[in-house]
C-alpha cells in the first residue's frame, strides 16, 4: 500500500512539474530546480519581465567580478594581502599576508599592527614605522592589494538562497547576483538588510543605485547573512514618463511629487489619471492636471497614467494647389473657409470658385462606411447558394469576381472632400486643425472615364452637353450601364444622368469629369445592386471608377 501512495504521489509530482516547465517556457527535457514554489514565482506574463523598476538588474554581470576596488574606509582584516613599496634610502617591495595576530613584518623595521586601520591611513602608519629608523629621505607606498575571502549568506525573497564565496570588499549586488538576483514580484529592492549575528548592522535600498548610480561601500565578514525582504507597497506607472515601471514604497501612501521623481515626465506631459481598485471591486478614477498634483495623495495598488493634453487655441491648416503662399498656415479656432481666402495668395491661373476642401474627419467616415457596406456584400456573396451542379460552377467563378472586387475596393482610400455648394458662403464653413485646401488651376479640359470605346481627356466646348462628351469618347462599350453615368465636378458635387435625355440636357463645365459605370453582371440581383452601391461610394469619395 505505502508502494502504491509513493508511486501515485510521484506521478502527481511529475505532472505538476511538467505543466510548471511548459508554463515557463521549459521542454521537459531540460533541466529545471526541484522547487516547485520557486519555479511558480518565475512565471511572467509575456512582455511584462521588466516591468518592476530594477527587474532587469541581476542578470549575472555582477556575480563574475574579481578584481577589489578601493575603498577608503576599508578596515584591515587577518588574511588581507598588504602591497608595500619602500624605496629612497631603503628598497623594499613585497606583498605581506596580515597574520592571525594582525600584523605584518617588515624586514629592518620590524612588526606593524595593520589590524583595524583603514585603507586610507595605511600609508602614514607605514611611513611613521620606517622614519623611526630611517631619515626623510624614505619614501613609502601602502596599500591592500587583496582582500580576505570570506563566504556570505544570501537569503529571503532571492531566486537561489545559499552560501556564496566572494571577498569582503565586494558589493552587496555581487553578493545578490550570485544568488541570481531577486524574485520579481515578490522580493523587495528597497528593504535589504545585512545580519551580522542577531544585529542589522546595514539597510541598503537598491534605488539609490538604479536612480543615481550611488552604491555605499560595505565591508563584509565572513558569515554576513544579507536577507531580501519581501516587496513592499507598489504603485504602477504608464503613459507619457521615460520610466514606465512598477515602483516599491515604503508606505501605503506617497506623494505625487514621490512618483513624479522616479518616473521622469517627457516634456509634453500635461495631466495624470489614476485608477484606483477598492476592496469591494468598485474602481475610483480620479484625474487632473500638473499643475493640480501637489494635492494629491497616491496608494499603494494604484496605476497612474500620464498624458499629454494640449489644448491649442490656433489650428494647421494645410494649402497645396494654385497658389504662391505659404503652404501651411495657423488660424483662429473660429476661422472660416472665407477669411482664409482672403489670405491665400492666388495668381491668374487660380481657381477660386472651384476651391476644394478636405477633411480627415470626412475620410475616416467615408471609410467606415465603405467598410460596412463592404462586409455586408462579402457575406452575401458567401452566403448565396445554388440549385444544380451547373449554376454552382456559375455562381463559384461570379464569387472570385466579386471577392476580388471587395479586396480591391477595401483598399481604397477616401479623400475626405466637403462638398461645397454653389450657393454657400465660404464664411460659413468653420476649418477644423489639418483641415487641407486645394486651389485647382483654370482648366479648358474636361475628363471621360468608364466604360467608353476611348476614355480620355478633351477640351472644353463651351454650350457641350455630356452626350456630346460621351459621343466624343466614342461612346458606350458593350459592357457600359447606360443608365449610370455620373458628373463630377471640380468642387465635389456630383449629379446623376439616368436617361438619354439627362446627358443632352445637362451642359459641361470646366474641370467636370463624366464616369460611365459598367453593368454588373450576375444571377444574383442583391449582390449586382450591392455592388452598384459600392461603385458609386468609390466613384464619390474617390473621383475614379473601381470596376470589377
Amino acid at each position: 500500500m505505502k508502494n502504491i501512495k509513493r508511486v501515485v504521489l510521484s506521478i502527481l509530482f511529475f505532472a505538476s512539474s511538467v505543466l510548471i516547465c511548459q508554463a515557463a517556457g521549459f521542454s521537459v527535457g531540460e533541466s529545471v530546480a526541484a522547487d516547485p514554489d520557486k519555479e511558480l514565482a518565475e512565471i511572467t506574463i509575456p512582455g511584462e519581465e521588466n516591468i518592476v523598476f530594477g527587474g532587469n538588474l541581476f542578470n549575472g554581470h555582477f556575480r563574475d567580478i574579481k578584481q577589489p576596488g578601493f575603498n577608503p574606509d576599508y578596515f584591515v582584516n587577518i588574511g588581507d594581502i598588504v602591497s608595500i613599496r619602500i624605496w629612497g634610502a631603503f628598497e623594499f617591495a613585497q606583498e605581506l599576508a596580515v597574520d592571525s595576530q594582525g600584523n605584518i613584518f617588515l624586514p629592518k623595521v620590524g612588526i606593524v599592527q595593520v589590524i583595524g586601520v583603514k585603507n586610507r591611513e595605511l600609508v602614514s602608519l607605514v611611513k611613521d614605522k620606517v622614519k623611526k629608523l630611517y631619515n626623510n629621505k624614505v619614501f613609502v607606498y601602502a596599500n591592500v592589494a587583496s582582500y580576505q575571502p570570506i563566504t556570505v549568506f544570501v537569503t529571503g525573497s532571492v531566486k537561489s538562497p545559499g552560501l556564496y564565496k566572494g571577498m569582503s570588499s565586494d558589493s552587496v549586488l555581487q553578493f545578490i547576483d550570485r544568488a541570481d538576483g531577486i524574485l520579481k514580484g515578490f522580493g523587495s529592492f528597497r528593504k535589504i538588510e545585512i545580519l551580522r549575528g542577531s544585529d542589522v548592522v546595514k539597510q541598503i535600498d537598491l534605488y539609490s543605485f538604479l536612480v543615481s548610480g550611488h552604491n555605499e561601500l560595505f565591508q563584509f565578514h565572513s558569515g554576513d547573512v544579507v536577507s531580501v525582504k519581501n516587496i513592499m507597497h507598489q504603485i504602477t506607472v504608464i503613459g507619457d514618463v521615460k520610466r514606465p515601471f512598477k515602483f516599491e514604497f515604503s508606505k501605503k501612501e506617497v506623494s505625487m511629487g514621490q512618483i513624479v521623481d522616479l518616473a521622469i515626465l517627457k516634456p509634453e506631459t500635461t495631466n495624470f489619471t489614476i485608477t484606483r481598485w477598492k476592496r469591494d471591486n468598485k474602481q475610483i478614477l480620479l484625474s487632473g492636471s500638473l499643475a493640480e498634483m501637489d494635492n494629491i495623495k497616491v496608494l499603494a495598488g494604484d496605476t497612474i497614467e500620464f498624458f499629454s493634453d494640449h489644448r491649442s487655441s490656433l489650428n494647421k491648416i494645410n494649402i497645396s494647389g494654385e497658389q504662391d503662399g505659404l503652404s501651411t498656415i495657423l488660424v483662429k479656432k473660429d476661422e472660416t473657409l472665407g477669411g482664409v481666402l482672403k489670405k491665400i495668395k492666388l495668381n491668374s491661373r487660380s481657381n477660386a470658385a472651384a476651391v476644394q476642401v478636405f477633411r480627415k474627419t470626412v475620410a475616416d467616415k467615408q471609410k467606415q462606411l465603405l467598410l460596412a457596406h463592404l462586409q455586408e456584400l462579402e457575406s452575401m456573396v458567401l452566403m448565396s447558394s445554388s440549385m444544380t451542379s451547373e449554376e454552382s460552377k456559375i455562381r463559384s467563378f461570379e464569387n472570385k469576381s466579386y471577392m476580388s472586387f471587395i479586396e480591391r475596393a477595401k483598399k481604397v482610400e477616401p479623400k475626405g472632400q466637403i462638398v461645397i455648394n454653389e450657393k454657400t458662403d465660404p464664411n460659413s464653413i468653420y476649418l477644423e486643425e489639418g483641415d487641407q485646401i486645394y486651389i485647382p488651376s483654370i482648366t479648358n479640359l474636361a475628363m471621360v472615364q468608364g466604360e467608353v470605346s476611348i476614355p480620355g481627356a478633351h477640351t472644353f466646348v463651351k454650350g457641350y452637353s455630356v452626350k456630346d462628351y460621351l459621343n466624343l469618347s466614342g461612346g458606350f462599350t458593350d459592357r457600359a450601364d447606360e443608365d449610370k453615368v455620373l458628373v463630377i465636378s471640380q468642387n465635389g458635387s456630383v449629379k446623376k444622368m439616368a436617361s438619354q435625355s439627362a446627358m443632352k440636357k445637362s451642359m459641361i463645365k470646366s474641370g467636370d469629369s463624366v464616369l460611365v459605370l459598367p453593368k454588373v453582371a450576375g444571377k444574383n440581383l442583391q449582390v449586382a445592386k450591392g455592388i452598384t452601391q459600392i461603385m458609386y461610394q468609390i466613384a464619390i469619395s474617390v473621383g475614379v471608377l473601381l470596376a470589377i
